[in-house]
């Protein structure tokens, strides 16, 4: 391990940033012309607050019980509660959300935290979804419906993924550490970073934007998301180990197979798109 560079470990860091999102480059495109929007911030409400809180000291704490009260899918949530300790990372602060006119649906970009408190260079993003008087947030892998696919698209209209699923200080933090010391610090971080495999791909979102607006697109997305829950489900016992693995490059080498089944598991969705600028 000590032969690689830190510009390659910078390197392996990045390459689970959005995870599988590269397949997705269409959400990337739609008019050459730089879309305009009129964003309006609309306070996140404090049930959407609360619920997060919930989720930071369920995940912190390891409670799967707990977290699954607040999970969307609720089920399953015992593998990113043990990955999270196991990592040794918890949620952070808020950096951005954005909340839709009628105040049921929400997407939130959020810091992740290694023990020490310092912010990891890639953040995740999560989706809440009020039903009832309820409010849940997607932890896990689920089949999301149309509209709230469509509720999300909407919302992320003209955001620039780079700008919210980075934490650029985070990043450059990590690239001033000296050669000599940088191996098992990378080890930790690429495993941090990977964590993102047990909870459900939310930041995929942040790369779509208008073309989730499509009404074909978000069809396309519902299957895409069973397909992902599927991968989930289907690996359980896997997922379980991976979560529980301490070592760093262990931890990687048991979800490389795993990642590789969900590829597989999604591939194909991505070309069924349709580029919002002919849709």
């Amino acid at each position: 391990m000590g032969e690689n560079t830190a510009l390659e470990r910078t390197n392996n860091i990045k390459k689970w940033f959005i995870p599988l999102l590269l397949v997705f480059m269409l959400g990337a495109c739609g008019n050459e012309e730089e879309t305009v929007v009129e964003e309006t911030d609309r306070a996140l409400p404090d049930a959407v607050t609360n619920v997060y809180a919930d989720y930071q000291t369920a995940l912190e704490s390891g409670d799967a019980e707990a977290l699954a009260s607040i999970d969307y899918a609720g089920r399953l949530t015992e593998i990113p509660a043990t990955g999270a300790v196991t990592r040794q990372l918890s949620p952070g602060e808020i950096y951005k959300s954005w909340v839709n006119e009628e105040e049921d649906v929400a997407f939130l970009v959020h810091e992740m935290i290694d023990e020490e408190g310092n912010p990891l260079p890639n953040r995740l993003s999560k989706i809440a979804v009020k039903e009832g008087d309820e409010w849940s947030l997607v932890i896990t892998p689920v089949a999301l419906p149309k509209d709230v696919i469509a509720e999300v698209g909407e919302l992320l209209i003209g955001v620039q993924a780079n700008e919210y699923g980075v934490n650029a200080e985070a990043n450059a933090r990590l690239a001033e550490i000296p050669e000599d010391e940088a191996g098992p610090i990378y080890d930790q971080v690429n495993a941090q970073t990977d964590y993102m495999a047990l909870e459900a791909d939310n930041n995929v979102f942040l790369l779509m934007a208008e073309t989730l607006t499509v009404e074909e697109n978000q069809t396309i997305m519902t299957d895409y998301f069973k397909a992902y829950e599927t991968w989930y489900t289907d690996n359980e016992e896997t997922l379980r180990k991976a979560a529980a693995t301490e070592n760093p490059v262990e931890y990687i080498e048991v979800l490389d197979p795993l990642k590789t089944k969900l590829e597989e598991a999604i591939d194909g969705y991505d070309e069924q798109l349709v580029d919002p600028s002919f849709g």
